[in-house]
């Protein structure tokens, strides 16, 4: 209700604070609850049923941001969320049993631990949030304020680990001390870093760099990411057989690469159907292979203890949320900062001197001098001219994304082929 009636930017970030917070329960407690289910066919259709929603439920929303931001308003997208919430509710009232917890297993945090949370949070995410728009012109306070933010998180999980309260808030030590989890949380990290950066990157570069419309990127980033539903049907076929969680690392960060490889070469001729659609289709799959394997493995130390696996899945949506978050202002930031370089160099030939700009500029003027006067029709062509410096500058700013992209995932491949570990 709050993003979907708010003005500005504080107002809208307060609201997406506030959402923050039920949607980490939603994360944790869905997962939680899961597990919760007796051992055999009924908690493995669990896990099934929570993939499956999981992956059908990023796949739509590119779809329906778009099919909003075109055919209605941007803020109709939070209508739906308040409609889910709402269903959400029923069914957890109908379903969860309302009884408290006992005193005994409640957590004994000092508040001043949940206030650094809090406060670190928030201003972390801010931070984020506003260098994504303010980085070049406040450069200094946007740093400030994330410095802050990741100090009391800092503080907050130094406190968890160093406190030996008998029900910490979040039981930092005993969960660090499983090396599982650790390289888990690591995986997760880059995954989410990933995820973050490309939602942002992407339809930029389709839309501003390839002259797509927002309702085509939409429905394209949707399809594509339906090779989601058949990653996850194909790990749930070949794990219980083959748990080795080597090979599927592997498989991950080949798809990654290949993606960042794929989009590294596309042009402003490049056709959407043929070659962007299944290099999306190779970054759905991505996620599914590193992010499954990642949670089979990581948490199978805690799940038999339903205190530490919640207290474990809390802080995995915990660094989800950082690694989205940070993913969306670096890309940005990328994007004005490598924009900005590449127009700077084409711009450098619009010049008098330059044969090509002049041959260019004659002939695009005319063609709109049979439609105008001279004047008028030399003005438009320079116009022409540069907004195709633009288009052309974003398309090349995607190009060294998605190069970087291809070696980050080559990297992850040569560490996961030495690595010893994951048998």
């Amino acid at each position: 209700m709050l993003c979907y009636n708010s003005t500005d930017f504080t107002s809208f970030l307060i609201g997406h604070v506030t959402m923050g917070f039920g949607g980490a329960a939603f994360m944790a407690g869905a997962r939680i609850l899961v597990t919760l289910l007796p051992a055999g066919m009924s908690r493995f259709q669990g896990v099934k049923i929570y993939a499956y929603g999981l992956t059908i439920g990023m796949a739509l929303s590119p779809f329906l941001a778009a099919r909003l931001f075109i055919d209605a308003s941007w803020n109709g997208l939070f209508l739906i969320l308040m409609g889910l919430c709402v269903l959400a509710a029923i069914c957890a009232y109908f379903c969860l049993p309302g009884i408290p917890s006992k005193e005994e297993v409640r957590s004994q945090s000092h508040p001043y631990f949940l206030m650094a949370l809090a406060t670190g949070s928030f201003l972390t995410l801010y931070a984020l949030d506003s260098g994504s728009y303010e980085f070049y012109s406040n450069t200094v306070l946007v740093s400030v304020i994330l410095l802050l933010g990741l100090t009391s998180i800092y503080y907050f999980i130094r406190s968890m680990i160093r406190h030996h309260h008998r029900s910490p808030l979040l039981s930092m030590k005993r969960i660090f001390n499983s090396k599982k989890y650790r390289s888990g949380i690591l995986v997760f990290f880059i995954c989410y870093l990933i995820m973050g950066s490309n939602s942002y990157f992407l339809p930029q570069i389709l839309e501003k760099g390839l002259g797509f419309g927002w309702s085509t990127v939409g429905n394209y980033y949707g399809l594509g990411l339906t090779s989601m539903m058949f990653g996850v049907w194909l790990h749930m076929k070949l794990f219980p057989k083959m748990p080795n969680g080597k090979k599927y690392f592997l498989v991950g960060f080949f798809c990654i690469s290949s993606y960042g490889l794929m989009m590294a070469n596309v042009s402003s001729s490049t056709d959407l159907q043929t070659y962007i659609l299944p290099a999306i289709m190779l970054y759905g799959l991505f996620g599914i292979f590193l992010q499954g394997t990642a949670a089979a493995k990581s948490f199978s130390e805690l799940e038999h203890d339903s205190t530490m696996f919640s207290h474990a899945q809390q802080f995995k949506n915990m660094v989800s949320q950082i690694g989205q978050s940070m993913g969306v202002a670096l890309a940005s930031i990328g994007l004005q900062w490598r924009t900005t370089v590449h127009y700077d160099v084409l711009n450098n030939h619009v010049a008098s001197n330059d044969p090509i700009y002049q041959k260019t500029l004659a002939q695009v003027a005319a063609q709109y001098a049979k439609h105008t006067d001279t004047v008028s029709a030399q003005k438009m062509a320079f116009s022409w001219i540069q907004s195709l410096l633009s288009q052309q500058s974003t398309l090349l700013a995607g190009i060294d994304y998605f190069t970087l992209l291809f070696f980050v995932g080559i990297i992850g491949f040569v560490v996961m082929l030495i690595q010893k570990r994951l048998n």
